[in-house]
């Protein structure tokens, strides 16, 4: 997202209306001021985002601790969305295949995400290699926590 930063607002609606539910003191302008310091390309945090006609249909963040009450689990893959004519066409799985490219190449080893939906996240999730962690409770709502192991390619003398 570095090089399209015009697109922030956009995504910070996206994001806000998906998941506001879980930050009910967090407003839009706390969102766009998260995404703007998600503009980096080498370090965390990050925002990829996919691109249609020169229109954003999707994004996806890395960044460290996603749950404050998880200071034990440091990289996670979040705010994966989607507008919805453009589900269910692959792009949402190239976007999180691109970001755990994106997390091996910075030297994470796991990645670990979030859903307070258990059905539908859980099967796409599981047909990229992500496996269930544990099930938790999360400002009041239940949640399921999912990780990744991320393989680096070693080279050979």
């Amino acid at each position: 997202m570095g090089d399209h930063q015009e697109v922030i607002p956009v995504l910070a609606a996206w994001i806000y209306d998906e998941w506001s539910y879980l930050y009910p003191e967090m407003t839009l302008h706390d969102v766009i001021s998260l995404l703007r310091e998600r503009t980096n390309k080498e370090k965390l945090p990050l925002t990829l985002v996919a691109f249609e006609a020169e229109e954003p249909v999707g994004t996806v963040s890395l960044r460290t601790f996603d749950l404050e009450t998880r200071r034990d689990l440091p990289h996670w893959l979040t705010s994966l969305y989607m507008v919805k004519p453009w589900r269910r066409r692959g792009i949402g799985s190239s976007l999180v295949k691109t970001a755990e490219i994106k997390a091996a190449d910075l030297g994470i080893g796991k990645l670990l995400l979030f859903t307070t939906d258990v059905i539908l996240p859980a099967v796409f999730y599981s047909k990229l290699g992500w496996r269930l962690k544990e099930k938790t409770i999360y400002h009041s709502y239940p949640v399921i926590i999912i990780e990744k192991d991320l393989y680096h390619k070693q080279s050979t003398l």
